[in-house]
């Protein structure tokens, strides 16, 4: 099982920088990227947790997150 983890830094409701990990793992047929706060434990193989978006592959994934965030620019 392939498994990226990558810290990002955000703002949080309140406007204030807000540290969260973006999980990249493979659940059941499809890629789930998965965010959760920094000091949330990891979620386990095989399962979702915190807010997650889905794609083919992990590439997929990461990028329909990182739109989610507002922070990826689409390529020609």
């Amino acid at each position: 099982m392939l498994e990226r983890t990558r810290r990002l830094l955000t703002l949080g409701p309140d406007h204030e920088p807000l540290w969260i990990r973006l999980y990249v793992r493979k659940v059941d047929e499809v890629w789930a990227a998965m965010f959760l706060a920094d000091n949330e434990l990891p979620p386990e193989p095989g399962t979702l947790k915190g807010i997650a978006l889905f794609g083919a592959t992990p590439e997929e994934a990461k990028r329909e997150a990182l739109v989610y965030l507002g922070s990826f620019d689409p390529q020609n």
